[in-house]
């Protein structure tokens, strides 16, 4: 825990836990962050001054090459000179701060919207630049009230939703294979290792390699979101650095999600969601899964069997479930009807944060 003791603000701002804790927080990293600076309360001023600057960039900021961000946060840096800083007293807290808000807002308005205005002068996403190159183009769109299939020329496959559009080449050349989306479509891709697939819709970039996922991005609505049915993609919005040596992108400079995840991205914040979709399914292959009749069986292993046949985390403390037998036939619930049942036999809660299921109770002897 003390890996954070010389960090300065200008670290805290791009440290991946640090933005992850103040733009979308799971349980667990408030129980880290709020003990961290317990225990170092001298860093009070810094993680203020810290998590001001990552509410006014906001996500978007998070994925510019390393050289752009760190003459964007220089800039700004430059500004919270000490004079300026002195005249916050000691005894108001940095967040109250006129000065410091005043400042955020000034470089929100001014300094950012220079970088970004400059950047983007100098950048197309990947599907413009398609376009720009004269690729020739294939557009179907669905005007009937139900879905149609389309199989492209590397055999995958999309079926497009009713008043949806794709947008994609008659033939994928290069190492990059591009389609872009306008309303909703379940993707079948098909896995060519060293090219991977990109889906361009609104603001939302998906990359994956070989999956099926489904993509919902209609302009009149105020939300996109891109839930996983096999395998795993990555996520990214439009504001990352996706035009140029699109291949080299790892998965860890976007938002990752498996079987049974969805991500929800906000049209106007592009604020990233992360959690299940409203009804899990079964992923295991047919000859594995898992039996859902229970008799005299520790919670603990029926968690375990519900991770091995829906393919999602829950976590619990297996030192408490491992005390609690049930006996219960689930095989004909849903996810949540399993959840639901199992929980109140012993008395515990479940809840869903950052597409994995938490699962909190004090076990049988405790009742």
């Amino acid at each position: 825990m003390n890996e954070y003791g010389h960090f300065g603000a200008e670290d805290f701002v791009w440290n991946e836990a640090f933005r992850r804790w103040v733009l979308v927080p799971t349980q667990e990293d408030h129980v880290f962050w709020e003990s961290w600076q317990s225990e170092n309360p001298h860093k009070a001023a810094v993680i203020a001054q810290a998590r001001e600057l990552v509410q006014a960039i906001g996500p978007r900021l998070e994925h510019l090459p390393e050289s752009e961000k760190n003459r964007s946060i220089g800039e700004i840096m430059e500004h919270f000179d000490d004079r300026a800083l002195s005249e916050v007293s000691s005894h108001t807290p940095l967040l109250r701060s006129f000065w410091f808000r005043a400042a955020c807002l000034l470089l929100l308005l001014a300094g950012f919207a220079t970088l970004f205005t400059r950047y983007n002068m100098r950048k197309q996403t990947g599907f413009e630049q398609l376009l720009a190159a004269g690729e020739m183009l294939k557009e179907v769109s669905n005007d009937a009230q139900k879905t149609i299939r389309i199989t492209l020329q590397d055999g995958s496959s999309v079926t497009l939703d009713p008043g949806s559009r794709l947008s994609y080449p008659e033939h994928f050349t290069g190492s990059k294979r591009l389609v872009q989306l306008s309303g909703g479509a379940f993707f079948d891709i098909v896995k060519e290792p060293g090219r991977p697939f990109y889906v361009y819709a609104g603001k939302v970039v998906t990359k994956v390699l070989g999956t099926s996922f489904h993509v919902r991005s209609f302009n009149n609505e105020k939300e996109v979101s891109v839930s996983v049915k096999t395998g795993r993609v990555a996520v990214f919005t439009r504001e990352n650095d996706l035009s140029d040596d699109m291949d080299e992108i790892s998965e860890q400079s976007g938002v990752v999600i498996e079987p049974n995840q969805q991500l929800i991205v906000a049209q106007k914040t592009t604020r990233i969601t992360k959690t299940l979709v409203p009804n899990p399914e079964i992923v295991a292959a047919p000859e594995k899964v898992p039996s859902f009749n229970f008799e005299d069986s520790p919670v603990s292993e029926i968690l375990k069997t519900l991770h091995t046949a829906y393919g999602i985390e829950i976590i619990f403390d297996e030192n408490i479930m491992k005390n609690c037998p049930v006996t219960a036939t689930l095989t004909d619930l849903s996810l949540y009807e399993k959840l639901d049942l199992i929980c109140n036999a012993v008395g515990a809660s479940y809840e869903v944060i950052d597409g994995r299921i938490i699962v909190d109770g004090k076990g049988c002897q405790a009742r």
